[in-house]
């Protein structure tokens, strides 16, 4: 990781389309307007008086190509000392929890890194120490905003703020014309991703779905991100229905073997409003067989996700547009399959 100086940068606006808990603080704001719109509402009453929990955490640097998105994993080979002693940190302290940075590209020949301030919290599944180093997996949990840096030796440690998502207290409460819109493409989603997988385990054979379900720390590492798309898909959606883990849920310093991020006390499921946010994220992923334009367009579909310009519609509209693009592949190509006799 570079050792320039680091400046936070918000992405540009545009359209959506795609070509440490030590020292956690809270914050209040005190405004009392409803806004009321065609259909739904914003209480701001509830947004503004709701304290925003801060908190430090580890954090590690990458180009934006390799966001992590929440729902998507990541494996890691982990081997310089300032990186160990983050995973030692985050293991002793934030119950496993870490922050994934990502950085814009320098066009302008200036010193220094464009950091973006919208960032992933990473969850540390499980670590295999190595004659050197060690393998990390690594899963995204949640978008955290950064709001600043308090260090940067020996790594990297910055103050995050959850970003709100719809279904949250304070968030806008859409219409019942509006929601039954969000049903719709859900719905529609849903069977893209049952298509996609069912497609993905007739070009590949039976080995993608056991893949999937044979996941685990003896997998080998294809570059910095696991490709098993049809298996990374598979888990990305059974994270949609699982608890959600948010830096609101760091309350004091916790080691990773204290933390029971999976229980959640009184998790009955999420709304329907907050399961679509999820989903909105977790079918951003690859396809079997992506041609390298799919993959640039897929790339550029998950900074826009990860964008707090962008809404859940937005997100969700990606979401079509990219399962179409990948059930037309993967039509063809079992297709051709079929022609040649595979």
């Amino acid at each position: 990781m570079p050792t320039t100086t680091l400046t936070t940068a918000r992405p540009s606006r545009g359209g959506a389309t795609c070509g440490g808990a030590r020292g956690a603080r809270t914050r209040r704001a005190s405004w009392t307007t409803v806004a009321r719109g065609a259909g739904g509402y914003l209480d701001y009453a509830a947004a503004l008086s709701k304290e925003f929990t801060s908190v430090e955490l580890p954090s590690l640097l990458f180009p934006r190509a390799e966001t992590l998105l929440p729902g998507s994993a990541m494996t890691l080979h982990l081997y310089e000392a300032r990186f160990l002693a983050l995973l030692d940190a985050a293991r002793a302290n934030t119950g496993g929890l870490i922050a994934q940075l990502t950085y814009f590209e320098n066009e302008s020949g200036e010193e220094g890194l464009r950091v973006n301030s919208s960032a992933t919290l990473a969850r540390i599944e499980w670590v295999k120490r190595e004659a050197v180093g060690a393998t990390v997996r690594v899963a995204g949990e949640a978008r955290v905003k950064l709001e600043g840096v308090v260090s940067r030796e020996p790594y990297i440690t910055g103050v995050y703020t959850h970003v709100p998502q719809m279904g949250d207290v304070g968030t806008y409460v859409p219409s019942d014309a509006e929601l039954a819109q969000v049903r719709e493409v859900t719905d529609y989603i849903e069977n893209a991703v049952r298509d996609v997988m069912t497609l993905s385990d007739r070009l590949n054979g039976d080995a993608s779905a056991s893949a999937a379900e044979g996941e685990g720390e003896d997998e080998e590492i294809d570059g910095m991100w696991t490709h098993k798309e049809v298996g990374d898909l598979r888990t990305a959606m059974r994270w949609v229905d699982a608890p959600a883990i948010t830096i609101e849920r760091i309350e004091t310093p916790i080691s990773m073997e204290d933390a029971d991020w999976s229980r959640a006390d009184g998790f009955t499921g999420h709304s329907e409003l907050a399961r679509a946010e999820r989903l909105s994220f977790a079918v951003l992923q690859v396809a079997p067989a992506s041609t390298p334009s799919a993959l640039r367009t897929l790339i550029s579909c998950r900074a826009v996700a990860m964008s707090a310009e962008h809404g859940l519609m937005d997100r969700l509209r990606l979401c079509v547009s990219v399962l179409e693009d990948q059930l037309n592949t993967l039509r063809a190509k079992v297709a051709l399959k079929s022609t040649l006799g595979g």
